[in-house]
């Protein structure tokens, strides 16, 4: 096992504390968590999915997870085990232990209604879009819950909440609190106040979009679309290849995932109901393709970290775009309608003072000339670029001599990309939380709830509070030119 898979959620975890990261080290690594299923739920499709999900995240920053599910429940607890088997790649399994000796846990998860007073545990279920979680000592004697037809959207939201919960009582931070929320209507309100939503439909809906970068909050959104009845098409584009230190945040992906490109692991996990093309490209130079080769779909879904590729891809147009996000314990989804005055990409997020221009970054990383890797990324390595390249460059570059600027620049992203100290702290139920958040503004979209107006949505699994927003573009920014609507810039 490979310490590094766990280095963004330790980052996070020491951010919390305000300490080193020593402290979630031992807390988080050496600690212990309990996931249980009442014997009533192991059978109630919404609860298996609440629990699988609850398992892949707990073990992505915790390597001791024990299940307590009924005797006759061995096909879950099999199922739990390939889990960890897959993650770890190793041949693992999970220890069981009865609710009895939940004393002896750092944390405790109970997919049901019981509240387990006295320990440092936490409840949760799902009701269609409806998601609910109550911690021990919230001060309520029972969970409410009724039954509804199957909707993985609330059971991947619970499964958040569950593996949240559990994440902050054993860094110390418990949190004190009795809610479901919406994934429908974005509301947040007591167990029991919220309307379930709309049943999904009965056959799939057809998808055509894009999906701008294949990162953490994307695994999320990959994670949901696969158990919604959805069909389609889908090009997915990212110029990087797994790590295994993405494999703390990533939830879609496992240990004998490591090394491919994050694009072919979405075509991968979407087959065979969504054809995906996969495209392990930069952003900029797929978006050349876009004149000339290839089409805008009417909606685009992206996860990226990047401000000036999110203006990038705003200035597609689609009819909808659809912009995924999350920092430390912030889980964020922006809808933006071309038809409406809603905030855009380009009025909501402001390119920071140290983010610099793409084909600046490239030639930093490749030693090539940023303004021909602008003007002309298809064109042939030159001698004379060669022998203006840095000395860390020269010799890599002069393998490439005549070959395209843009084929040298992805071979070094997927395959020669050095690990970099200064990464952001992520953690698995934030990152799919907010992928599973834009997966449910997808499946809306596709039922044909497609507003005019903006929403800005946004978690944070610090408080346990929702927000959703509907902001507005000034009449001057572009996305409100009619001139440029529709037109690829």
């Amino acid at each position: 096992m490979n310490s590094r898979m766990f280095s963004r959620p330790l980052r996070a975890a020491a951010r919390l504390r305000r300490e080193s990261e020593e402290f979630p080290e031992a807390s988080l690594l050496d600690g212990r968590i309990l996931i249980a299923v009442e014997r009533s739920f192991f059978k109630v499709r919404d609860a298996r999915e609440t629990l699988l999900l609850a398992v892949n995240q707990a073990l992505r920053f915790c390597p001791h997870v024990e299940i307590c599910v009924p005797p006759d429940a061995e096909e879950l607890l099999d199922a739990c085990n390939s889990i960890a088997r897959w993650i770890y790649g190793e041949n693992r399994r999970l220890g069981t232990a009865k609710l009895e000796d939940a004393s002896s846990f750092n944390a405790v998860i109970n997919i049901g209604t019981g509240m387990l007073r006295g320990l440092p545990a936490v409840t949760v279920n799902s009701s269609g879009w409806l998601a609910r979680m109550a911690s021990s000592s919230a001060g309520i004697d029972r969970l409410h819950w009724e039954p509804q037809p199957y909707n993985p959207l609330g059971a991947l939201a619970a499964a958040c909440f569950a593996a949240g919960g559990a994440f902050m009582e054993m860094v110390g931070e418990p949190m004190t609190t009795a809610m479901e929320a919406s994934l429908f209507t974005l509301e947040v309100g007591h167990p029991g106040t919220l309307a379930p939503g709309p049943w999904l439909p009965e056959f799939p809906l057809l998808l055509d979009a894009f999906l701008v970068g294949c990162g953490a909050v994307s695994n999320g959104w990959v994670y949901a679309v696969k158990r919604l009845p959805i069909v389609g098409r889908l090009q997915a584009i990212d110029c990087q290849a797994l790590r295994v230190e993405n494999l703390g945040p990533y939830v879609a992906v496992g240990y004998s995932s490591l090394g491919k490109p994050k694009a072919t692991l979405i075509r991968e996990l979407l087959f065979p109901d969504i054809d995906v093309t996969d495209r392990p490209d930069h952003f900029e130079f797929f978006k050349r393709r876009l004149r000339s080769e290839l089409r805008v779909p009417p909606l685009i879904v992206s996860g990226l970290d990047n401000v000036t590729t999110r203006h990038s891809v705003q200035r597609l147009w689609p009819e909808t775009l659809i912009d995924m996000a999350a920092g430390e314990l912030e889980s964020q989804v922006i809808v933006k309608s071309k038809a409406g005055d809603g905030l855009c990409a380009l009025r909501g997020f402001v390119i920071p003072p140290g983010e610099v221009d793409w084909a600046q970054a490239l030639a930093e990383a490749s030693g090539l000339d940023p303004r021909l890797i602008a003007s002309d990324p298809i064109g042939a390595i030159t001698q004379a670029e060669i022998d203006a390249a840095g000395d860390d460059h020269r010799a890599s570059l002069q393998t490439a001599l005549g070959k395209p600027r843009c084929g040298y620049i992805n071979h070094r992203t997927l395959e020669l990309e050095s690990h970099d100290p200064d990464f952001a702290p992520a953690v698995p139920f934030v990152t799919s939380f907010s992928g599973i958040a834009g997966a449910a503004e997808t499946m809306k979209w596709l039922m044909g709830e497609r507003h005019a107006h903006s929403l800005h949505f946004q978690r944070s699994f610090l408080s346990g509070r929702n927000r959703a927003l509907q902001m507005k573009c000034e009449p001057e920014c572009e996305c409100q030119t009619s001139g440029v609507r529709g037109i690829v810039t």
